[in-house]
């Protein structure tokens, strides 16, 4: 986590695992196929293989679920920049600046969540 956003963050991941006995059933969509918009909190951000994504570096504003990012994932194109992630897969996942996963680039390792403000958004990503 970069700056000064450790407390939100860590108010933001709590909120997202308490929102494991409260979330709504699961859905089926993939890396590939696109995401699904859930609300903040949402227990399938915390499931395994699953990788979430939001708009803000406070773990909120839209968030995308992408599921099934375990297998080799092609570029995906995000529905909004992105400034925090939280991944579930068992792989890294390296998110681009570019929407085509070209430009600058970070990778964020399995099992892991993170916030990039000083990065900017990044608007695609390749597991």
């Amino acid at each position: 986590m970069h700056g000064f956003g450790h407390q939100r963050a860590a108010a933001a991941a709590a909120a997202t695992a308490a929102g494991l006995l409260l979330g709504p059933a699961p859905t089926s969509a993939s890396a590939t196929s696109g995401p699904i918009a859930v609300g903040t909190g949402d227990s399938r951000c915390t499931t395994a293989g699953s990788l979430c994504v939001f708009e803000t570096e406070w773990f909120t504003g839209r968030t995308a679920l992408y599921q099934d990012v375990d297998v080799d994932t092609e570029c995906v194109t995000a529905p909004f920049g992105i400034l925090a992630n939280i991944n579930m897969t068992h792989r890294p996942v390296t998110f681009y600046k570019n929407a085509d996963c070209t430009g600058f680039s970070t990778t964020e390792p399995a099992g892991n969540l993170h916030s990039w403000k000083s990065l900017g958004p990044m608007y695609s990503f390749r597991a």
